[in-house]
């Protein structure tokens, strides 16, 4: 295939397309608020597995007294290559000749590659979604399909990921109780408590309807309601040091089925948003570096070209990017299966 720029040059349909992956992500794909995006001029990513968790003291000593030797944590440095992603959309002879008003024709081949364009980056975010989830839930990222079969484990504690003792679809399961031991070992760990707790929409009406929560709130009253109230729920759960919850229930298309970005039987308890816990890294396709694109100084990050190919003559709109989310402090998340 050829690049081309009659109808729109590589820059534009770029830009458009970031602009449309930001939208995207502050909207619906929303697991970047724990692993925020960053652009690394690199393909490969570098970070320290098994630092962090608690800060270790210093010591007093007498003046004139040698200073206390400190001791380096037992951090194992990782690394690893960002993966490649790409997806193009065609515009075939058949559609072309549609459009065979001379005067209206290439805007309406520049509108179908903005269209195009949106589509291609949509569905990089809807893949880098699915890491997200991939990582925060099971600790690792894991890539089978296409002929690419990759994964990398972030090494979070054993600890961190359990099983329930009762589900908690059963009324009298104890929530409460179970999440505060939980949160006693991610505190051991961290010295500090989450500030979020990632769940779907089954597990927080299983918790409305929990009976250890619902005496909490109303006191064992007998006038009170079968099922808590959002609001009494958010309550208790401050009363008791449980971080706020945080609903999560998006789904993308995997080979035309329905396929969740998050398990629905897992929470998860997270850190404060930002990058703590890990970010979203995006390096630099070659694309990026063709001086055709002219992208120059703006590379790493979704990079977007038209192409034309011969018998039949189509037009390609092809989305491409070089991308991998990374927890470099896996252990500032917790998951627990409880459905």
């Amino acid at each position: 295939m050829q690049l081309i720029t009659e109808y729109a040059t590589p820059a534009e349909l770029t830009g458009y397309a970031r602009a449309a992956l930001r939208d995207r992500e502050e909207n619906r794909f929303s697991l970047n608020r724990w692993l925020p995006n960053q652009t690394i001029n690199d393909l490969v990513y570098r970070f320290n597995r098994g630092g962090g968790g608690l800060v270790e003291a210093a010591v007093f000593r007498a003046f004139d007294a040698e200073s206390d030797i400190g001791s380096r944590s037992g951090a194992a440095r990782v690394t690893g290559e960002l993966p490649p992603i790409s997806r193009k959309y065609p515009l075939g002879e058949y559609d072309q000749i549609k459009m065979r008003n001379v005067d209206s024709q290439k805007a309406e081949i520049r509108d179908a590659m903005e269209a195009d364009s949106i589509k291609g980056v949509t569905a990089i975010a809807a893949r880098a979604e699915l890491a997200r989830g991939d990582a925060i839930f099971n600790g690792g990222v894991t890539i089978n399909e296409n002929r690419v079969s990759a994964g990398v484990d972030f090494g979070r504690k054993g600890s961190h990921s359990v099983i329930a003792g009762t589900v908690w679809t059963d009324e009298n399961a104890l929530i409460l109780d179970e999440a505060q031991s939980w949160l006693d070992v991610y505190n051991d760990t961290n010295g500090e408590l989450p500030e979020a707790t990632l769940l779907s929409r089954k597990i927080y009406r299983a918790m409305l309807r929990n009976k250890q929560l619902r005496d909490l709130a109303y006191r064992g009253a007998s006038s009170a309601p079968g099922v808590l109230r959002g609001e009494d729920l958010n309550a208790v759960l401050a009363d008791y040091d449980i971080p706020p919850v945080v609903i999560y229930d998006a789904k993308v298309s995997v080979d035309g089925i329905a396929t969740r970005v998050t398990p629905e039987d897992k929470l998860a308890f997270l850190p404060a948003q930002g990058d703590a816990l890990g970010a979203t890294l995006w390096g630099v396709p070659v694309e990026a570096n063709d001086p055709r694109y002219g992208l120059q100084g703006d590379a790493a990050g979704v990079a977007v070209g038209a192409y034309k190919s011969e018998d039949p003559q189509t037009v390609w709109t092809r989305s491409t990017a070089i991308v991998l989310p990374v927890l470099g402090n896996p252990d500032l998340s917790f998951v627990a299966d409880v459905l």
